[in-house]
């Protein structure tokens, strides 16, 4: 069957934007916003934007903000509301405290009339590159945008870094505010950006969290659930990415308002076939709940004429997730926002993380962040590269209240690997991550951590039953029963590390733990 064609000129650097000292004439049909005469902002067709100006103060919105709280407002109303508050207060660093409730995937750009100061939503999943140049400060949603606007080379400390590492772990991610370029930094969450000075300053954590309590952060975190994908729904007709794992049950219990008009479905794709939990447990549950679930069939490869523009539109783009974007460009209804998951490891403590600290005890320095990385995602030992990176953000990395390694965990492996696997797959959708609210993730946080762990996850589960039981008809991610065959075909087809470790865990060592005789098949058990 032949592959559709593509439209190559929405699909580059689709949903992207540039800001600069001027606008940027290669994009002639892009929307141009002015903040100041040396501050201008050119952005994708299919990037929304608003901007609220009074006197000399401005708010500009680039995505889209959502509030709990008032479900019904549009991106105006609250970014008006912000500007109202902004001419009381006087100050740009106060605009940041007030959107701690919201939710989104956004970057506001604040002028109190003397400073102007740009940040993200709270896990960067609307992200920002800057540099600092001649002409003055440059921001963008990618590397290399800044690249071929300042006729910047590549880092060959960091494409040995990351050629290195991809070979190793396909999944890879940036350490700290690092990228392919010396001169280009990611901003990274938690951080705002001066825009006079191309200066970053933390602005979060900046106080302790109060010790929060089971039963009322279930209650609370599940009225912001409910009221982010409110908003959200009466924006945007959505659609929900359905697997076996909690974090997607749990927002479809909180979605249970918007079931006759949710389009829910699974990606099947790399060793992913009908058989697999995560294909078979959605389509045994939803009907069950009277909603259809539809499968996204992607390819083992990506086209070449698809390949191209994927490769182009983001610095470093991932392989692996090239089929997705393409079978989601193919197939995925466009006129649909899609909830995803990611973020909700921010809200328990991820079992990799738990290991670690065992292991290592409260050692943090670089080197022990470094080995943290390796462990976990197969990071060359002793690259100097991510040494110097993660050196640069545990300098800034202020402790009180939140403890590091969730820290670490929140801006380092979500706001870096999470927002970049998102960032390239604007070429086929828009993405809505309601967990993605400063004061959900907060609350989440000020729970002891043996609540919010593995393997009770009880803070999860007591949310999901508190929202809606019934989607509990089905187990959470149960043991997978493998044959030599399929334990064969998932080591072959699946673009994720394998190694002898891997291979061991689902043959041998899986074999000891249940008593199994090889020739039984065996059950392994996914954390």
């Amino acid at each position: 069957m032949a592959r559709a064609r593509y439209d190559k000129e929405r699909l580059l650097f689709r949903r992207q934007f540039v800001l600069g000292p001027r606008f940027i004439e290669d994009f002639q049909n892009w929307t141009r916003l002015s903040v100041r005469p040396a501050i201008n902002i050119t952005l994708h067709p299919d990037l929304p934007a608003y901007q609220a100006r009074r006197g000399s103060m401005s708010i500009t919105l680039l995505g889209y903000i959502l509030d709990p709280y008032r479900p019904r407002e549009s991106d105006a109303q609250i970014v008006n509301r912000l500007l109202a508050s902004l001419q009381v207060q006087g100050v740009a660093e106060t605009v940041i405290e007030s959107t701690y409730p919201l939710g989104g995937r956004w970057i506001l750009v604040v002028d109190d009339g003397s400073t102007v100061l740009l940040f993200t939503d709270p896990v960067g999943y609307r992200q920002a590159f800057y540099s600092r140049s001649a002409s003055g400060v440059w921001c963008a949603s990618q590397p290399r945008l800044l690249a071929d606007i300042l006729r910047l080379r590549v880092d060959q400390e960091a494409l040995a870094f990351i050629q290195a590492y991809r070979r190793r772990e396909p999944e890879y991610w940036w350490p700290g505010d690092s990228s392919l370029y010396k001169e280009v930094r990611h901003l990274l969450p938690n951080h705002f950006l001066t825009l006079q000075a191309g200066m970053p300053h933390r602005f979060w954590p900046d106080h302790e969290l109060p010790a929060g309590t089971l039963e009322r952060v279930v209650e609370e975190n599940a009225r912001l659930l409910e009221g982010l994908i409110q908003s959200a729904a009466n924006r945007f007709e959505l659609a929900l990415t359905v697997t076996a794992g909690r974090d997607s049950r749990l927002l479809l219990a909180a979605s249970k308002a918007i079931w006759h008009r949710l389009y829910c479905f699974t990606t099947m794709h790399w060793h992913l076939t009908s058989d697999h939990r995560d294909v078979q447990i959605p389509s045994r549950l939803l009907p069950r709940l009277g909603i259809r679930h539809h499968v996204i069939k992607c390819p083992s490869r990506m086209d070449k004429e698809f390949r191209e523009t994927y490769k182009r539109n983001v610095s470093a783009a991932h392989d692996v997730y090239g089929p997705i974007a393409e079978g989601l460009c193919h197939q995925y209804p466009q006129d649909k926002v899609c909830m995803q998951g990611t973020g909700s490891p921010l809200t328990y403590f991820p079992i990799e993380l738990r290991r670690w600290r065992e292991d290592a005890g409260k050692d943090t320095s670089p080197e022990t962040l470094a080995w943290f990385m390796e462990r976990w995602v197969g990071l060359p030992r002793g690259q100097a590269f991510a040494l110097q990176a993660l050196d640069r953000w545990l300098s800034g990395a202020d402790q009180s209240g939140v403890d590091i390694v969730d820290l670490f965990y929140w801006e380092n492996r979500e706001g870096n690997w999470a927002a970049m696997g998102q960032s390239e797959c604007d070429i086929a959708q828009e993405a809505f991550v309601p967990y993605n609210c400063r004061l959900f993730l907060a609350n989440a946080l000020s729970v002891p951590e043996a609540l919010r762990g593995g393997p009770s996850y009880t803070l999860q589960d007591n949310m999901t039953r508190y929202l809606k039981p019934e989607v509990l008809g089905e187990p959470i991610n149960p043991p997978y029963r493998h044959t030599a065959v399929s334990t064969v075909r998932e080591f072959l087809n699946s673009p994720v590390r394998k190694d002898l470790d891997w291979l061991y865990s689902r043959t041998i060592g899986t074999w000891r733990e249940n008593g199994l005789r090889p020739w039984m098949g065996f059950t392994h058990r996914y954390d």
